[in-house]
């Protein structure tokens, strides 16, 4: 019987590939090829259990068993976790509030700048007037008339959008239907007006000093309460770079971080946007205080009430008086010249910019506790009380 190479190889391996040269045969049947390719199959299968069969079968090295934790060193490990999130957290949520002091800083500059440029164009006035709709201190509807609408009309600025990021408050206080829509008001604007003029921008929670609104009283021989200064009637309109002449520019300010009234009973100024009630933030200082004997005076207007101007960065304690009761112990204020600048409530932790009646030429003035001698509260149009 003649074989194939492949043939001869299978049945007998002791043939090497370089032995003597093998001479080509005719192919084998298919049956004897069928039976060679069976014995090279099981040959190959015996050779592979064998193999298996040593490698299961070999000696096993003992595997060394690992260490596991204790419950006490688990235990401290997480007690020393904890410690260092406890000294972590802090630090972040210090560095997180720095961040937004830094954002409204750069807000209120935004806004004392487009006040610049406003008045660049409309012969040296900061504003139009007050952000607000009573006729007794509003020069005409919100959404015309006041230093929103001069900005978002305008186009110099849209102080929704620049709002402290800090502050208990994302609204303000104009936008309450009682004070919106109220007796007096200029326009009626339904809570659908109110979502429109938030979306549009006409919204903001910086409160406007007086004296950016008003300038200062047309008779310093003028004596009240706080709603006889509140008359636009009673003042000379909003102030003018001519009424700059008396006071430092980098001392009057335009705009501060809004007060918020957040105790339990201060609902009168709620905001609806959207269907949710908000708090809303001062939206303008309240003006001079009555005074005394005021310089060359028998009684008349005094210096400015910064109150309305508050703390709304920071942590202090917190100042439970049913009126504030929050413990933000920062506020930030823009001035004229263009700058903004912090200031901390430590003086008499009230939260907000208050003072107290100080002993002066025979009479009793208005000391601030923590912004004298920074922000000027005296009289613009005449001078004497600075």
């Amino acid at each position: 019987m003649h074989l194939t190479v492949r043939a001869q190889l299978a049945l007998n391996p002791r043939i090497g590939l370089f032995d003597s040269p093998i001479k080509a045969t005719p192919p084998l049947p298919v049956f004897a090829q069928s039976c060679c390719s069976l014995y090279c199959t099981l040959t190959l299968a015996s050779h592979c259990t064998a193999f298996i069969y040593r490698l299961q079968n070999r000696p096993h090295k003992p595997h060394s068993r690992c260490k596991a934790f204790t419950l006490i060193e688990l235990l401290v490990v997480i007690a020393v976790i904890a410690l260092l999130i406890g000294l972590l957290l802090p630090s972040l949520g210090a560095a997180r509030e720095n961040g937004r002091v830094v954002k409204c800083l750069a807000n209120l500059r935004s806004l004392a700048q487009a006040s610049q440029s406003y008045a660049n164009f409309n012969k040296g006035f900061f504003c139009s007037g007050a952000f607000d709709n009573s006729r007794e201190e509003g020069n005409g509807r919100i959404d015309q008339v006041g230093w929103v609408a001069d900005m978002v009309n305008g186009e110099y600025a849209v102080p929704g959008k620049l709002l402290c990021p800090s502050s208990p408050s994302q609204f303000s206080q104009t936008l309450a239907q009682g004070r919106l829509s109220g007796g007096g008001s200029w326009a009626v604007f339904t809570n659908a007006d109110v979502d429109g003029l938030i979306d549009a921008g006409f919204n903001t929670n910086y409160a406007q000093t007086w004296q950016m609104a008003h300038t200062d009283v047309k008779n310093h021989s003028l004596f009240g309460s706080a709603n006889v200064y509140r008359l636009r009637t009673n003042n000379v309109g909003p102030l003018n770079e001519k009424n700059l002449a008396i006071a430092p520019t980098s001392q009057v300010a335009l705009f501060g971080d809004g007060f918020v009234a957040m105790g339990p009973d201060e609902t009168d100024d709620t905001v609806v946007y959207r269907g949710t009630q908000y708090r809303g933030a001062k939206t303008l200082t309240d003006g001079p205080v009555a005074m005394v004997r005021p310089p060359g005076l028998n009684s008349g207007t005094g210096r400015q009430n910064f109150t309305d101007l508050g703390s709304a960065h920071g942590r202090g304690g917190k100042v439970v008086d049913g009126t504030v009761d929050h413990d933000r112990n920062l506020g930030n204020i823009a001035f004229v010249d263009g700058h903004a600048a912090t200031f901390r409530d430590d003086t008499v932790r009230d939260g907000r910019w208050g003072g107290s009646g100080e002993a002066w030429n025979g009479t009793a003035v208005l000391r601030y506790h923590e912004v004298e001698g920074k922000v000027y509260g005296g009289w613009l149009t005449r001078p004497g009380l600075w």
